[in-house]
This record gives structure tokens, C-alpha cells and sequence, in this order.
């Protein structure tokens, strides 16, 4: 018994080492935690250079301790893996469905396995279920969970209520303990007198219930009597109400103005184009139909029908406002203050319906085509309003619009030989004759009207039209401009000019369809007048080309640094002032126009002409009366001596023209060749001004000194005695303005400011540290890609070097289950070969004992 105790101690003794022993790894890493990282276990990655800024994470580490996390890790996972491959605790019957198709793998065979294979996880299932305590299933009573059941309301009805208070302690007592020894009731007889108070109470709740309905109907008939006596009550407080302040009104107009709804959206412009082409065929079936007086009897027949009643009319003296036939209408609306109960008479909308009638016939009379002239008419002012402000007091057609502009513009009735009526939907014309021929039957504010409609019903963005429409159209309007101010006559420049001025918001718009092929035709027109010019520069070219000139500048943006449009026009301009000589009326008028296009083209950008400083000089030298012997530097094409040297001289004292009005350039001055007193004095005055805005523009150069000297010079030699008031003060304020500029000094050149060199200080010196890698310079986007490519290798070696590791721990799992099995073999076979020889020990044993008996 002592050895056997002994035995079993040193047995547990043994277990309890095994058991410790069990994990390695985790001994050591809780041993090596205990008194710390053994210097022997410690690996250091050492570097051979220390580079300032990078930081080595794998500097110090424990090669150990990771292998060893690594292989039980691996063991947790692959380990697992590769102990139950090849195993399965299913049993699949491929017999199932064997019957049904034979060796062939059909969708019954399939649908079978499939239900069989339900079948048993089901069974799987209720085997679980069958000793799971733990159950998650929520238990419900009508519809609602125990949780909200035990939130503690009493939600009942009334017949409820009635039932639990017929169980009261009386029937209690009565029912359960044969109630008091006095009264002695049987159980049956009190809950039929229960029963019969129950009922008894339900009666009279049900004849409450209908008589409190009873009032409440005849509450509602008395006060349907009284409700006329109540609004006329409230008529007269408002009656007695102070009437309302401004405040109170503007609220009112807010709360009953119109809102946008949800739907509103914004129109692209395909929709607008297809809906102003749906609304001009609209207004040109109707104007067809009045043409020919058809519908008439139809509008009378409206006018004596009697008027329509909804048939949701509630007869509450409440309608909408709109215009009765019957007089002494009171219908009860609200009026523009917000107030209710002011009446609707009929007389009053009748007047405003003839008001409006006898409007539109004088609208007729005028011709149909005003009824889109709002449209164009203040649009067209608007957008001009740069041509009428650049060149109000230097050229003739733009002070002809600027006047227009400042009033209402008056309607030209055609002559009576004219067609009046303006189709709202025109085709377009094929050639520029049928173009000529169209605009020539109407009036020059029609005309305008016939363009604007034939852009609209040939927008490219409507369906079936022909995109090259717009550009054959503003082929057509460049040509129709050139015809009418090539050849252009003092009576005609004017009209001319307004058509312009009228024709300037569409061109911008043909402009803005198709901007590169407008802008090329306009620049083959421009082109051809240059050749033209150069054939003979000394003569200005023809008006046609100077209107060009403010198209451009209407039409493009004149800042930009270089312009595929305005910068040829630019050269061209400088190239006139510079060549072409000034001898009559029309020329100097020309010259005055191009100086001021010019001008209007650097107001933004400020840029430096010097043609039109020299143009300016040769006027005010023209308007000098010299002497034969005296003579003033003038440079090219102006002449220093001569007739045409004096060509706008007045004569000293001139008493007529003292007394001129303030007037700028006309329109006939640009086709007009004779000179006389009054053009002399405003083509002096137009010079005066213009020399002020050029100095304004470039007052804030370098070299503004130099280019306000030469003005001085001959500033100073103008005789002012024969000039009327308002050219003296233009010479006054030009004068002032050119001795403030000559004043000023230019910068001596001077090389750039260099910093002065800082003193010698203790600071550390910072120098860049470069690696010895050398790599070439990239964009961001290939330094990305580089980085990217570069993580992506390193992963994947990373990958690479991990499947190995993995597939060196699934081999060494199979060279030990490999070393199992032999060992396992290896024994039964030495068990094998001890049995035998027990066996054959036996066998010879009794063999021997066999040959002793014979013997």
C-alpha cells in the first residue's frame, strides 16, 4: 500500500509538471515578463548610417518571442485546418432521387437531396432546441410583448369600467363567502341582479349619449342663423378700424401673394427656345384669325351668354375677382389692402374691359407687330448703353440714340403705301435678296421686330430647324448694314443709325450662338476692308467700316491681352489715324469717331494708342489761326503750313459764334463735306473732351509727362475770344489736367533693391540631408503611383513570406503525422513479432514435451 501511494504522488507530481509544460511559448513569454527581456533574447538591427529624421522601427526586437506567438497562432488556425481535412461528420446519400432519373443529375434528383438536406438540419435543429435553456424567442399576448405589456396602464373601455364596478366588495362577499348570516342569498340570485344593474346603467349611458347629440344638432342650426348677424358684425368693426399703415399693408401683399411650388424649376434654354417658338405661332394664328374677322359672332355670342356659376358655388357671397356682366355685382373679396367686404362693381370692370379694348384697337391701328415691342424696344436701350455714353460728345449717330434713349421712344406710323402686318412666325429667307426685299416693306422700328422673330423661330436648339440658319442671317444683317451706310445720305444717316442701334442686342445674340463662325465671317468683312485701305491708305475708308468698328466693340471684349477680332481691329484703326490725311468735314468727323471707339476699346485695359494722341494734337493745331511766318511742329499726316493747316480756324470776334448752344456731333457730319462756323466749334469742343478722357486714361503711366506736354503747347496758342462759354470751360479743365500730368517727373532707372545682408548669428546652420538614393524628379501623380507600386511590392513580399512560413508549418505537420503513423506501425509490428514469438516459445515447449513421452 505505501508503494502504491508513492507511485501515485510521483504521478501527479508528473502531471502537474505536463500540464505547465504544456505551452512552451506562453511559459517563456510569461516568465521573460516576470523578471524582464533577457539580453540574450534581445536582436539589435544595427545601421551603417544614421540618418537625421528617419525612424527605424525594427531597430530592437525578440526574434523568439515571435517565432513563438507565430507558430501557436498558426497552430490555432492551420493547425485546426489540417486536423480535419479530409473529415466530415455528415453522411450525404447520393441514393436519394436515384429513382426518379437513373444516373442523371436532374432538377428532380436536385429538388429532392435539397428537401431531404432541410429535412435533417430541421431535425438538427429540434435536437438543439430540446436542451437549450437559454431561449431568445419573444412571447407575445395580442400582438404586444410582455415588456409593454408591464408598463401599468389601465386602457379599458367604458363597458369595462361598468363590469369591474358590478364586482364591487359587495358581490364579492355575497359570491365567495355566502355573504352576511342576516342576509342569506344564494350565489345564482346575486349575479342575475348584477346582470340587471349592468343593463340598467348601459341604458342610461346610451340615452345620455343621445340627448347630448340631440343639443349639439340643434346648437349647430342656431348658430347657421346667427352666422349672417356675426359677419355683419365683423363688417362693422372693420368698418370702425383705423385704416392700415404701410407696414400692415406690405404684410398683407406677402401673405396672399403667390408661392412657387415644389415643381417650379428653372427653364433650360432648349425649353425656352420651344416655348417662345410655340408662343409666336400661337400669337400668329390669332392675329390670322382677326385678319380675317373670323370668330366674331363667337365673342358676341360670349358676351350675351349669361354668366357661369360653378357647380361647387356654396352661395357664401364669397367669389373671385373677376370681371361680371351684371351690374351692381356685390360679391364679397378681398380688396389690394387685404380687407374683407369690399364689393366687386360691374360697371367699373366693364369701363376697364373698354379701356382695354379701345388700347389694343390703337395698338392694332399702329400695327399688329407692337404687341412685341416691349420686348425689344427698352432691351435694345439697355444693351446700347455703353455706345451711348462712350461717344455722346464726339460722334453723330451716338448722340442721336443718347437722345432717343433719355426719352420715351415715340412710334413711327409707316406710310400708307407699307404693309403694316408682321407675321409672328417667319421663314427664313433664302437669299440676301429675299432678306433686302422683306425689311424694305416696313419701317425701321419694324425691322428690328422682323429680326428678332426670325431668330426665334430659327433657333438651332428647336427640332427639323437648319443650324447654318443664324449664320446665313448674320451674313445677311452684315451685308444689309454695309448697303445702307456705304452710300448713305444726309436724310437716311439718322434713321440708319437707329436701326443700328435697334438691329446691335440681336447681332449679340446671333453672336452668342455660334461664336466661333460669327466671329469668322466678321473677321473676313474686316479683312476685306483692310485690303481696300491698303489700295489707298491716304483716304479714309468708307462709313460702313467705322460701324464695323462699334460692332466689334459692342459685340467682343475689347480688354483681352490678344483677340482673334479686336486686335486686328485695333492695328486696322491705328493704321487710319496714322495714314490717312484730313482735308474736308467728314473726314475730321470720322477721325473724332475712330478716336472715340478707340477709346471706349482701352477703357478697361488702359493701353497706350499713339495715333490718337498725334490725331488729337493735329486738330487742335488745325483749330490755331497761325501767321506765314510762324509755324508749329505737327507731325504726319497733318501739314505744319498751308490751307489745311487753318481748316478750323474762326475768325477773331466772331459775334455768331459766341452765342452756340452746347451741341455735340451730328449724325450728317459724317456724310457732309462742306466745314462750317458751328461744326468748327463742336468739332473743338469733341476734341476738347476727348483729350481729357485720353489724359484720365493714362494718367497713371510712366511716361504720362511726355504724352501731356505736346497738348499744352498748343493749348496755350488757342484763342478763346470767338468760342462760346461751355468750349472755354472743356479748354479749362483739358488745360488743367495736362499741366498736372507734365508736372510729373519719371522714375530714374535704378537696379532692384537687394536685403541687406544678415549679421553672423548662433543659430544652428540647417543643411538638407539626402540619402545616397538617387531619384529623378517626377510629377505628383507619378510620385504617387511610385509610392503605391512600391507598398504593393513590399506587401506582396510580405505575402510571399508568410505562405512560406505557413507551408513550412503545414509540411512539418505532415512530416510529424508522417512519423505517427511509421511509430504506430512501427510498434504493432514489434507487438506483431512478440506475440509470435510467445507463440512459437509454446509451440517449441510443446513439441519437446512431446518427444520426451515418446521417449
Amino acid at each position: 500500500m505505501g508503494a502504491k501511494n508513492k507511485k501515485a504522488s510521483a504521478d501527479a507530481v508528473y502531471a502537474k509538471k505536463t500540464v505547465k509544460s504544456a505551452n512552451p511559448f506562453d511559459n517563456t513569454a510569461a516568465q521573460s515578463s516576470k523578471r524582464g527581456q533577457n539580453p540574450f533574447d534581445v536582436h539589435v538591427n544595427k545601421e551603417k548610417f544614421k540618418i537625421l529624421g528617419r525612424i527605424c522601427k525594427h531597430d530592437r526586437g525578440m526574434p523568439g518571442v515571435s517565432r513563438a506567438k507565430a507558430l501557436q497562432k498558426r497552430a490555432q488556425t492551420l493547425g485546426q485546418q489540417f486536423a480535419v481535412k479530409n473529415k466530415t461528420n455528415r453522411f450525404k446519400d447520393n441514393r436519394i432521387g436515384k429513382h426518379l432519373s437513373g444516373d442523371q443529375l436532374t432538377e428532380s434528383v436536385m429538388n429532392a437531396r435539397y428537401l431531404a438536406e432541410k429535412m435533417s438540419q430541421v431535425r438538427q435543429s429540434q435536437k438543439a432546441e430540446t436542451f437549450n435553456l437559454n431561449d431568445d424567442e419573444l412571447l407575445t399576448h395580442r400582438g404586444q410583448t410582455l415588456e409593454e405589456i408591464e408598463q401599468y396602464r389601465d386602457e379599458r373601455s367604458d363597458d369595462e369600467e361598468l363590469d369591474d364596478e358590478g364586482l364591487d366588495a359587495d358581490f364579492t362577499s355575497a359570491a365567495h363567502f355566502g355573504g352576511d348570516g342576516d342576509t342569506v342569498q344564494d350565489r345564482q340570485t346575486a349575479i342575475e341582479e348584477m346582470i340587471a344593474e349592468q343593463k340598467r346603467r348601459k341604458n342610461e349611458i346610451v340615452k345620455e349619449k343621445d340627448e347630448v347629440y340631440e343639443l349639439t344638432e340643434k346648437l349647430d342650426a342656431n348658430y347657421k342663423l346667427l352666422l349672417p348677424l356675426v359677419a355683419k358684425a365683423t363688417k362693422d368693426e372693420q368698418d370702425a378700424k383705423p385704416p392700415p399703415d404701410a407696414y400692415d399693408r406690405l404684410l398683407k401683399e406677402m401673405i396672399f401673394e403667390p408661392r412657387g411650388s415644389v415643381t417650379d424649376k428653372l427653364i433650360n434654354p432648349d425649353e425656352l427656345a420651344k416655348q417662345e417658338a410655340a408662343r409666336l405661332e400661337k400669337l400668329e394664328a390669332e392675329r390670322l384669325r382677326r385678319m380675317r374677322a373670323d370668330g366674331e359672332e363667337e365673342e358676341e355670342a360670349s358676351i350675351n351668354q349669361p354668366k357661369h356659376r360653378s357647380a361647387d358655388d356654396l352661395d357664401d357671397g364669397y367669389g373671385y375677382l373677376a370681371g361680371g356682366d351684371d351690374e351692381g355685382d356685390d360679391t364679397l373679396a378681398y380688396d389690394l389692402d387685404g380687407n374683407l367686404g369690399t364689393h366687386l362693381n360691374g360697371k367699373k370692370n366693364i369701363a376697364a374691359e373698354q379701356e382695354n379694348d379701345e388700347e389694343n384697337g390703337e395698338e392694332e391701328s399702329d400695327g399688329e407687330e407692337e404687341e412685341d415691342s416691349d420686348d425689344g424696344s427698352d432691351s435694345d436701350v439697355d444693351n446700347l448703353s455703353d455706345l451711348k455714353e462712350s461717344d455722346s460728345e464726339s460722334e453723330a449717330e451716338v448722340e442721336s440714340t443718347l437722345q432717343s434713349s433719355k426719352k420715351k421712344p415715340q412710334r413711327e406710323k409707316p406710310s400708307v403705301s407699307m404693309d403694316t402686318s408682321i407675321p409672328f412666325t417667319i421663314k427664313m429667307p433664302k437669299t440676301y435678296e429675299d432678306f433686302t426685299a422683306l425689311l424694305s416693306k416696313h419701317a425701321v422700328p419694324q425691322q428690328a421686330t422682323i429680326v428678332e422673330r426670325i431668330i426665334k423661330c430659327n433657333h438651332p436648339k428647336l427640332e427639323g430647324v437648319n443650324r447654318e440658319n443664324v449664320v446665313k442671317l448674320y451674313s445677311f444683317l452684315l451685308q444689309y448694314l454695309k448697303d445702307l451706310f456705304e452710300d448713305a445720305s444726309d436724310q437716311d444717316i439718322r434713321g440708319h443709325f437707329q436701326l443700328l442701334s435697334q438691329l446691335m442686342p440681336h447681332l449679340y445674340d446671333l453672336t452668342q450662338l455660334n461664336p466661333e463662325r460669327m466671329s469668322n465671317t466678321l473677321l473676313e468683312v474686316i479683312k476685306e476692308k483692310y485690303g481696300e485701305f491698303r489700295k489707298n491708305h491716304k483716304t479714309y475708308p468708307s462709313l460702313d467700316t467705322l460701324v464695323y468698328f462699334k460692332l466689334v466693340a459692342n459685340l467682343y471684349s475689347t480688354s483681352d491681352f490678344r483677340h482673334p477680332v479686336v486686335t486686328p481691329c485695333f492695328i486696322f484703326m491705328q493704321h487710319i489715324l496714322s495714314r490717312a490725311r484730313v482735308r474736308t468735314r467728314q473726314e475730321i468727323s470720322m477721325g473724332l469717331f475712330l478716336v472715340s471707339v478707340v477709346l471706349e476699346f482701352v477703357s478697361q485695359s488702359k493701353r497706350l494708342l499713339p495715333a490718337v494722341f498725334n490725331f488729337l494734337q493735329g486738330i487742335l493745331h488745325m483749330s490755331i489761326p497761325k501767321r506765314d511766318v510762324q509755324q508749329l511742329e505737327i507731325t504726319a499726316p497733318f501739314e505744319r503750313d498751308g490751307p489745311l493747316s487753318k481748316l478750323l480756324t474762326l475768325p477773331a470776334n466772331s459775334k455768331e459764334c459766341k452765342d452756340l448752344e452746347s451741341q455735340p456731333l451730328q449724325s450728317v457730319d459724317l456724310v457732309t463735306q462742306t466745314i462750317t462756323p458751328d461744326f468748327k466749334v463742336r468739332a473743338l469742343d469733341a476734341t476738347l473732351l476727348l483729350i481729357k478722357e485720353a489724359l484720365q486714361l493714362v494718367e497713371e503711366h510712366v511716361g504720362a509727362c511726355y504724352l501731356a506736354k505736346p497738348f499744352l503747347r498748343l493749348l496755350v496758342r488757342l484763342p478763346l475770344d470767338s468760342y462760346p462759354e461751355h468750349v472755354q470751360l472743356h479748354h479749362k479743365e483739358a488745360t488743367q489736367l495736362a499741366e498736372k500730368l507734365a508736372k510729373q517727373k519719371m522714375k530714374r532707372l535704378a537696379p532692384a533693391e537687394r536685403k541687406p545682408k544678415a549679421l553672423r548669428l548662433l543659430e544652428p546652420r540647417f543643411e538638407a540631408v539626402y540619402d545616397d538614393k538617387r531619384r529623378p524628379k517626377m510629377s505628383k501623380a507619378k510620385e504617387e503611383r511610385a509610392k503605391l507600386l512600391h507598398k504593393i511590392k513590399r506587401e506582396k513580399k510580405g505575402a510571399i513570406r508568410e505562405i512560406r512560413r505557413d507551408t513550412a508549418f503545414v509540411q512539418e505537420l505532415k512530416l510529424k503525422q508522417t512519423l505517427q503513423s511509421d511509430k504506430e506501425r512501427h510498434e504493432k509490428v514489434k507487438r506483431i513479432y512478440q506475440e509470435a514469438s510467445v507463440q512459437q516459445g509454446e509451440l517449441n515447449e510443446l513439441a519437446r514435451s512431446k518427444k520426451k513421452k515418446k521417449f
